[in-house]
């Protein structure tokens, strides 16, 4: 499968430009892994005008409805959909589940789940609704924990819903429920031995 991976730095040290160019030459892209975006729409364009075979999207950040409202605009056959460790509305996770008819996988482990309250605070959920199971129901995989004995689901809680990846083991970031996701060592600089002597305390 032909993918790409974006981290947080490098993608915010390109330019609009040289991203819309960049995805104008990935005609065979079917897989991308990407940080979260300020404005989402021109992204998800660009890959449907230009990456016929694409099929798989892991985002790692923000999820609000903006966001999800341009995968379901532009993206209407995504088949796999990763927003592990993301700070998710429920606005977009219900858009997502409602209008992503070809969708065959979702992972929201580990999320920070929210919605507005009447008084205009947050209000993070820890369980889902028995309209959204339903809806989850359908796929052929829906991965999902909003435990607070869980160690990934801690995290986020300790950094409200953005986590600071340089916290963490240099292989969090890579790992995935969805096994076509789970990048396990690939994008590794180094292995673990030089790691050891290069690590700063």
């Amino acid at each position: 499968m032909n993918t790409c991976i974006t981290s947080h730095k490098a993608w915010n040290r390109i330019s609009r430009a040289g991203i819309c160019q960049a995805i104008e030459r990935w005609e065979e892209l079917e897989s991308l892994t990407m940080p979260t975006i300020g404005h989402p729409p021109y992204i998800m364009e660009g890959l449907a005008n230009n990456c016929k075979n694409f099929k798989e999207l892991k985002i790692m950040g923000s999820f609000d409805l903006l966001f999800a409202s341009a995968v379901t605009t532009y993206l209407p056959k995504l088949k796999v959909l990763s927003l592990r460790c993301s700070k998710v509305t429920m606005g977009a996770l219900q858009c997502v589940l409602n209008s992503l008819e070809h969708l065959e996988v979702l992972n929201i482990s580990h999320c920070l789940l929210f919605e507005m309250a009447t008084n205009g605070r947050r209000q993070v959920i820890h369980e889902l609704d028995n309209k959204a199971l339903e809806r989850a129901s359908r796929l052929r995989e829906f991965h999902h924990c909003q435990s607070r004995q869980c160690v990934a689901c801690q995290r986020m809680m300790l950094d409200e819903g953005i986590l600071r990846w340089y916290r963490y083991e240099d292989w969090f970031w890579r790992r995935d429920e969805v096994r076509s996701l789970d990048l396990k060592d690939y994008g590794r600089l180094f292995g673990a031995q030089c790691e050891m002597l290069t690590s700063v305390d």
